[in-house]
């Protein structure tokens, strides 16, 4: 994710220009309507990435702001860029402040040859959550929704759920039990801690460090330095960095954290390179030049590298945008090894734009795309595992029998852990992923620059 706000002089001209428009407009639309289509319309034709490929429609003439927004949007790359009516609520969620449940969800058919009925994996749960005091885990399985069964037509209600009154339960010779009782859960305001686990282990005297990260949020910048810190007094000789479930974040903390895996020599050499359109590349070089950290990061030493020349990282669908930045700005210098499913391959970054001085809605714009030092990015599909795994729910994080951290450990000691994980973990459940659209929802998947223009 990218967040920053933008120019202060170019908010001043662009309220002027919204109350001049909004008294010479179209009866049928709202002076309000026009404040804030002439808002998204001036930051998206100066921001937006693919600016020349945005329709061209009167702003005034559009009697909905959220329908007016996607219609300028590039539908044939862009998946992410969205827009809110609820600016403080935005920056609350970049913050890790959010009102949930507590659980992370993957869906799967309950059976292949039925595809009505799914059933809800809980990958993992946000410690002293609502889920977290209701008792659930990793690995629990939701089959019933209030009384229901959990299936096509109710699963997007069962998602965003305030309350719910959930039923587990396991298979049983290829057929699901329901488990009683019922669990009763209310959503709840959370501070998302992104630190899920961090643990190190140990064999022969040789030390892996495991860290199992959810999201790329800034303000938890101290506490990561601190895992770090850790992992290097402990004197690990290997890292195992578990994605699965981090779809992105501040592209600071993705430099943070990658500079702090590698060596002190990184120190100097490009983290990543950015591109924008044009209208805004020529404003940035009006005050800057072209070798300017707006277009050029470079890594930063702080004192905390693990000086690693390999990393191993777990992967699956989900882990997109500044966990993706880590692997391929550090694939250039150093061993990654990927092993899980491919990522969802997201390699653009937005910005928050706002203007509350006049409304309470914001725009999240795609305006740039990264590149890292060979250009090797394949801008086309997400990135390749090197040991191709699905997910399995039966271990909890952190357990070195859980099965794609049993893989790591295995290539790093050159010991068997996975194949006695293999044979008590259930993989009969897993069917095949249900194609759950709000598993892709654009603000999952965000990557945000927060800096100042």
């Amino acid at each position: 994710m990218i967040s920053f706000r933008c120019n202060k002089i170019l908010l001043i001209i662009f309220s002027v220009v919204l109350l001049i428009t909004a008294c010479d407009s179209d009866d049928k639309v709202s002076n309000e309507t026009i404040v804030v289509n002439n808002f998204i319309h001036n930051n998206m034709d100066f921001y937006y990435l693919w600016n020349d490929e945005m329709p061209d429609l009167n702003p005034e003439k559009q009697d909905n702001s959220e329908d007016y927004f996607y219609s300028l949007i590039y539908d044939d790359i862009d998946q992410w860029s969205f827009i809110t009516d609820d600016a403080e609520g935005l920056e609350e969620y970049f913050a890790g402040v959010r009102k949930e449940m507590g659980y992370s969800l993957m869906f799967y058919y309950a059976y292949e040859e039925n595809k009505e009925d799914i059933v809800a994996y809980i990958e993992y749960v946000e410690p002293n959550s609502p889920a977290d005091l209701a008792g659930l885990k990793r690995g629990d399985m939701i089959v019933k929704y209030d009384g229901s069964n959990l299936s096509t037509d109710n699963y997007v209600d069962f998602y965003y759920a305030e309350t719910a009154t959930v039923g587990l339960g396991k298979y049983v010779d290829g057929v699901i039990t329901v488990l009683s009782p019922s669990v009763n859960i209310v959503a709840d305001e959370i501070q998302v801690d992104p630190i899920l686990v961090n643990t190190v282990f140990e064999n022969n005297g040789n030390k892996v460090g495991y860290l199992a990260y959810t999201s790329f949020i800034s303000d938890y910048d101290d506490d990561l330095v601190n895992v770090f810190n850790e992992f290097k007094t402990q004197g690990i000789t290997d890292l195992i960095l578990d994605l699965r479930y981090n779809g992105g974040g501040a592209v600071s903390t993705a430099k943070l954290l990658a500079g702090m895996v590698g060596s002190s020599s990184l120190d100097g050499n490009l983290f990543i390179r950015s591109s924008y359109n044009s209208i805004f590349t020529d404003a940035i070089l009006e005050q800057y030049t072209a070798d300017s950290d707006w277009f050029i990061d470079n890594f930063e030493s702080n004192g905390t590298n693990l000086n690693l020349d390999r990393l191993y990282v777990l992967t699956t669908s989900g882990t997109a945008s500044a966990s993706e930045m880590v692997m391929y700005s550090l694939m250039p210098y150093i061993d990654v090894i990927q092993i899980g499913k491919q990522t969802h391959g997201k390699y653009y970054a937005s910005v928050t734009l706002d203007d509350q001085e006049n409304h309470n809605w914001a725009i999240q714009p795609i305006i740039m795309r990264a590149e890292n030092k060979n250009n090797s990015i394949d801008y086309t599909q997400g990135l390749i595992p090197d040991i191709e795994l699905e997910d399995n729910y039966t271990y909890q994080l952190g357990d070195m029998q859980e099965v794609l951290t049993a893989t790591a450990l295995d290539q790093i000691w050159g010991t068997n852990i996975v194949e006695q994980s293999l044979k008590k973990a259930n993989i009969q459940p897993l069917k095949a992923s249900f194609d759950v659209s709000i598993k892709r929802n654009r603000l999952q998947y965000e990557m945000y620059l927060n800096r100042e223009l």
